[in-house]
């Protein structure tokens, strides 16, 4: 029976509480990766939306799911700091499951309005809480130097299955307009049950009071810019996401109905540049090709300050270019930019510090949106002009930053928290 267990990867109890600590969590952060990814909904969810609302208000959904996340993510990532990471995790997937379901069935604008709080309340728990159980795991071990190769393992995990999903879901739409929200509705429900099969890894909690809570929550945003280091590396990483993360989960969308793309087609485009992007990490970490931190800071920028200006062509071909080098300084700003702010903050309070950096990226996120509800009432053009403008974002502001950060922690050693 051992070896059965053995041979497919179930953790095995050893005696020493921080080795079972570690193959558990590691383990089950793998199966997660499985459940989390199969959002069914990728290319069908504005689909769905513009059957019984406008555009317009489709962004105006979107941005109320990106308010009330904003609203509850620090409160939610000291609440996981001070009551445990696992719980706020498992809360998290079963909130969203039960969004997903109302969304299956929702027609009016207002029922869709109800489904995106409940996704923003679920996303708020999420965030943060499942970095900061990784990072002190392998911190308790002492191998924080694995955290960026076993995110990217779970990302290539994650996007096995998300290509998966992608394509299903693009699939059964057409005969079975519920079935890609109610599947994704399953696969969390499944989620939230594996989470909590976490340990909790040892960290410096403090009874829960309110007091506390208020106290973690400032505590965990002023991690962000405790000294100059924090700073630097907190900002690069917000701005990063700014350029990246409302493509990722709006703007490609939206560009590609726009386009005409079908949403069989879009499952398969949308889940092959995802995994596509994933492996070319995948590689180039294995490469250790991150070990300059003049490629850190560099890289990023000069992609999407190249890349992004092909939207001034606006058609398929250069959406997808976008989307696919998008998807790759994504992945770069979770696996590497993520390992050095993690190394920054302190582990009481890096669950609410990542959170606040999820805050900090929600709030340019919600800007966007405003803006193109804005133009779209105006103009046909409104999704061009918003990457147009990310694109003159990205050259004339994430890429001096980039250089001046290159310069100055070019021949420097990254100095780490405990």
């Amino acid at each position: 029976m051992f070896n059965f267990w053995k041979k497919i990867g179930f953790p095995q109890k050893t005696g020493n509480h921080d080795q079972d600590l570690y193959t558990n969590n590691i383990f089950y952060l793998k199966v997660l990766s499985v459940f989390r990814s199969l959002y069914f909904m990728i290319p069908v969810w504005v689909s769905m939306e513009l059957k019984y609302i406008t555009f317009t208000q489709v962004a105006i959904i979107d941005i109320v799911i990106l308010l009330s996340g904003l609203l509850l993510e620090l409160p939610t990532g000291a609440l996981a700091d001070l009551v445990g990471r696992k719980i706020a995790i498992g809360v998290s997937f079963f909130v969203s499951a039960i969004a997903y379901i109302l969304f299956a069935y929702a027609d009016n604008f207002s029922l869709f309005l109800i489904a995106g709080l409940g996704f923003g309340l679920g996303d708020a728990l999420l965030s943060g809480s499942l970095e900061a159980i990784v990072f002190d795991t392998l911190k308790q071990n002492k191998k924080e130097a694995e955290f960026s190769e076993i995110n990217n393992q779970n990302q290539l995990i994650f996007n096995y299955s998300i290509v998966f999903a992608s394509i299903i879901g693009g699939f059964i739409f057409e005969k079975y307009y519920h079935l890609p929200s109610l599947l994704t509705a399953v696969a969390f429900f499944i989620a939230g049950f594996i989470s909590l099969k976490f340990i909790e890894p040892d960290i410096d909690s403090e009874k829960f009071t309110l007091r506390n809570y208020l106290l973690q929550t400032k505590m965990g945003f002023k991690e962000l810019f405790k000294n100059k280091q924090s700073r630097d590396i907190s900002i690069f990483y917000i701005l990063v996401g700014a350029f990246t993360w409302p493509i990722v989960l709006s703007l490609k969308n939206f560009a590609l109905v726009d386009l005409g793309v079908g949403e069989k087609n879009m499952g398969i485009i949308l889940g092959l540049l995802s995994l596509l992007a994933v492996q070319l990490l995948h590689i180039l970490i294995r490469k250790k090709v991150f070990e300059k931190m003049s490629v850190v800071f560099l890289m990023p920028a000069i992609l999407l300050s190249v890349f992004l200006p092909l939207s001034y062509f606006y058609n398929v071909p250069s959406i997808v270019t976008i989307i696919f080098i998008v998807f790759i300084v994504s992945s770069m700003r979770w696996n590497i930019l993520g390992k050095l702010s993690n190394q920054c903050y302190a582990s009481k309070n890096r669950a609410t510090a990542i959170s606040s950096l999820s805050m900090m990226i929600s709030i340019s996120f919600v800007l966007t949106l405003m803006l193109f509800s804005f133009l779209n009432e105006r103009t046909e053009h409104a999704i061009k002009i918003i990457f147009l403008a990310m694109s003159f974002g990205s050259i004339f502001l994430l890429l001096p930053i980039a250089i001046k950060l290159r310069n100055k922690y070019h021949n420097k050693i990254l100095q780490t928290y405990d």
